[in-house]
């Protein structure tokens, strides 16, 4: 019946241990798909950032043009009023023209002259005043110009930048998690390796023990011979220093601790620690809830 017993035990700590380990399996693949969203969530914002930049660049560059017409139109204002009153004058001047005209000869030569110099002058100012115009014009929209291709290459600039640093973050951060991920699932890939050579080995161990129990069974039944082929080897036992390694772990984790738990620290499978825990529980040393067990405190 101890070795029945035994067997059991060792059954359910297998089942136990590979329920653990499908656990940490899925927690890795929630942790993956988390990673996953959060990058695409990512690169949405970089979109909805983009567009923002480029409906502020349009409204810029609308705004500059306004500026620019509104410039336009105000010197072509100036230069009508300039021709408004060119006209006036000249109306102005023809009326005396005529008045002088009905005055005499002498009169008209001598008002004749003054005319002409009025008129020189006048043509004069003009001349001057439409150069003065038209340089200052030509001057504002060169500024204008330059001004807005400025704004508009500092804003592209700007631009093209953020969105290169934003491009090199956002590879660095993938190829990050992805280098993580990959350390990751290679650590889990090696312990998995190296807690199944160790299961093969107990479930070695436990055949040989089955089969040492059948030759056993068999020598009694046959009148003392044993069957032939078979080692007549004793099962292993749980040293006292193993038990003392888990009862020194589990009183350093008051608040609990699985025997997988105990496995990580000790470096060693979980399978081997199932005959040491029983021991403990019936020297009354810890005490077990479900899977976890506690120190016992006096």
């Amino acid at each position: 019946m101890g070795i029945a017993t035994g067997m059991n035990e060792l059954i359910q700590d297998i089942l136990s241990s590979s329920e653990e380990r499908a656990e940490e399996i899925t927690k890795i693949k929630e942790e993956t798909s988390t990673l996953r969203q959060e990058a695409v969530d990512m690169v949405k914002d970089f979109s909805i950032s983009r567009g923002e930049t480029s409906r502020q660049l349009r409204r810029e560059l609308a705004q500059s043009n306004t500026d620019r017409r509104k410039g336009v139109m105000q010197s072509r204002k100036n230069a009508q009023s300039l021709i408004h009153g060119f006209h006036d004058s000249r109306r102005e001047s023809g009326d005396q023209l005529r008045k002088e005209l009905a005055q005499g000869p002498k009169l008209l030569v001598q008002n004749e002259r003054k005319r002409k110099q009025q008129v020189g002058k006048m043509l004069d100012a003009f001349q001057s005043s439409r150069e003065e115009t038209g340089a200052e014009l030509r001057k504002d929209l060169a500024e204008g110009k330059a001004k807005m291709k400025l704004e508009v290459k500092t804003l592209i600039n700007g631009y093209q930048s953020s969105r290169q640093t934003m491009g090199v973050e956002l590879k660095s951060d993938l190829g990050k998690d992805r280098d993580e991920r990959k350390a990751d699932v290679e650590g889990m890939r090696h312990g998995f390796r190296k807690t199944q050579a160790g299961v093969r080995t107990d479930l070695k161990i436990a055949s040989d023990a089955w089969r040492e129990m059948g030759s056993a069974i068999r020598k009694k039944t046959s009148g003392g011979k044993a069957a032939p082929g078979v080692r007549a080897e004793m099962p292993v036992e749980i040293t006292p220093n193993l038990q003392e390694k888990l009862l020194l772990i589990i009183n350093q984790h008051t608040e609990g601790i699985t025997l997988s738990g105990v496995a990580k620290e000790l470096g060693i499978v979980t399978i081997v620690l199932g005959k040491a825990a029983k021991v403990l529980l019936e020297q009354g040393k810890v005490r077990r809830e479900e899977k976890i067990y506690f120190p016992v405190t006096k």
